[in-house]
């Protein structure tokens, strides 16, 4: 029973190292803490530049801010080629916690992030909106508190703990 019991344990270790390693994206874009990756997926991954982050309206409780996202292709592969950067802008209502992505940079085309929205709804948009708050203003923005979610029927974190450490 010893004997079985260690072999599952066992399996399920290797399970979870195989699937650490399967995501393969560098926490920062060459190691530098300047651009560290804000989302990944099938392969590629986004990195803020967090040297290009601007406030480009202060007025409490809403805010505007504007920062480069450098997209790499394959790099869950190891590649480190940059296909190209982007600038997203986010406008923020502190009061009533709404978060918005600019549709088309600098026409102020805005679109509702929902904080329990599908990848398809909110995915990096929300994710890299999150970052440029968290980084101008050390304050979380969704991920400061808990959201329900009518598809799990519960409240729900939105970001991990790991994902404001990697941006420090």
């Amino acid at each position: 029973m010893k004997r079985i019991v260690s072999m599952i344990c066992l399996l399920a270790v290797l399970m979870m190292a195989s699937l650490a390693q399967a995501s393969g994206y560098e926490d920062y874009y060459n190691g530098d803490r300047n651009y560290p990756l804000v989302w990944g997926q099938m392969g590629v991954a986004w990195y803020l530049d967090k040297s290009s982050l601007v406030c480009q309206d202060y007025n409490p409780p809403c805010y505007t801010l504007a920062i480069n996202v450098i997209v790499v292709p394959d790099a869950d592969r190891g590649k480190r080629d940059i296909s190209r950067v982007d600038t997203m802008r986010f406008f923020y209502n502190w009061n009533d916690r709404k978060m918005y992505v600019d549709q088309n940079t600098g026409s102020s085309d805005w679109r509702y992030l929902k904080p329990t929205g599908s990848n398809a709804e909110s995915g990096l948009p929300m994710y890299v909106g999150e970052a440029a708050f968290y980084l101008d203003y050390g304050k979380k923005f969704y991920g400061s508190r808990s959201w329900y979610n009518s598809y799990f029927h519960k409240s729900v974190q939105v970001f991990s703990n790991s994902f404001y450490a990697r941006l420090r």
